[in-house]
């Protein structure tokens, strides 16, 4: 590793290629980085030889897949996932190469494609060639991020602050031993830290595996933030905010459970019935404490706790029942706020 006019340079073999100990000493570096200036990118030339259109599609291909990073954690759940699709990307950029270059280029891109690897970077990374030369390398760029703060108590935007990935942990570890059990091409895992940019209070962590061209969100500190109408009882809150955070994490069971603790232990508040009742019976009870011309116009707790105990007890998951669980019994709650029911 050296240094030119301030940008990062390795000494590498063939093109997009380097030996995989020289892509660890490139991340140790990862500070010092070229601007995306090179002048096969910034001429705005619309047909590529083969090189030069491998080298542009290698920095399209980096941003598609930082977009949908960027989705993932703005709007993705637990064990949710967004992808993208380089046959498409590469249908689409051989529109931009010449005709004489196409299969070249197709086959300098299947070639690069079969080993891609990202590496996580605030900024796209460029390598400086001998000859001075720039060529890129695939970034995975990471950027702001709108996120729920919790000391801010509001969404906000939050910067990255520290980023690491498995994979090339590992090649440096390969460095100093004898043998080195790596991942599949394919597989990385990345660990992404982002810290609020009004506040600068706590930072959040995300956990991403990435899986051929999927990323996946496999885990986050702290858990997901999520928005609890106002007019949920507060002391039975907890119940309803882990049967949303089960749902959103597909776990479908776990989360019609949660919302059926959240009916009882309501109801049991309620007509302060405690030890061990039928929770058909705890919710015949809660029925009767409601004004009747008003009980008829509100969805019923009493049947959505039996609508939901049917796939607890046989340990189903009906997929469209949460939803509508969740619907009525918010729909319950709003009713006893205009109704002024204390």
């Amino acid at each position: 590793m050296r240094e030119a006019h301030g940008q990062g340079c390795v000494d590498r073999g063939s093109p997009l290629s380097p030996p995989l100990t020289k892509l660890a000493a490139l991340v140790e570096s990862i500070a010092i980085m070229s601007d995306p200036t090179a002048e096969w990118y910034r001429s705005g030339a619309r047909h590529f030889g083969p090189t030069n259109g491998l080298f542009v599609f290698t920095v399209e291909l980096g941003q598609a897949m930082s977009e949908q990073l960027k989705v993932l954690l703005e709007t993705k759940h637990l064990y949710q996932k967004v992808s993208i699709s380089p046959e498409k990307l590469v249908a689409a950029f051989k529109q931009r190469v010449e005709g004489g270059s196409l299969r070249p280029f197709e086959e300098l891109a299947q070639k690069f494609l079969a080993s891609a690897s990202f590496t996580p970077a605030e900024q796209q990374i460029f390598i400086v060639e001998r000859d001075n030369t720039q060529e890129p390398w695939l970034t995975l760029s990471l950027s702001g991020v709108k996120l729920f703060c919790y000391e801010c108590e509001a969404k906000e935007v939050a910067n990255p602050m520290w980023y690491s990935e498995l994979k090339n942990e590992l090649l440096k570890l390969s460095r100093h031993r004898e043998s080195q059990i790596l991942p599949p091409p394919d597989f990385q895992m990345f660990l992404l830290s982002y810290q609020c940019q009004r506040c600068k209070g706590t930072p959040q962590a995300f956990l991403v595996r990435r899986h051929g061209w999927q990323l996946i969100l496999e885990g986050r500190s702290p858990i997901e933030h999520v928005e609890v109408p106002a007019f949920i009882p507060k002391q039975e809150e907890r119940f309803f905010r882990d049967a949303v955070l089960a749902y959103n994490s597909g776990k479908i069971l776990a989360a019609l459970f949660y919302m059926r603790a959240f009916i009882e232990q309501f109801a049991r508040r309620q007509t302060r019935i405690t030890g061990r009742v039928l929770g058909g019976e705890i919710l015949e009870a809660y029925n009767k404490t409601l004004p009747p011309e008003k009980a008829s116009q509100m969805p019923s707790l009493k049947e959505w706790y039996e609508r939901l105990s049917v796939p607890i007890h046989s340990a189903e998951e009906p997929l469209d029942l949460f939803e509508e669980a969740r619907s009525e019994i918010e729909r319950h709650f709003e009713f006893r706020r205009l109704f002024r029911i204390a």
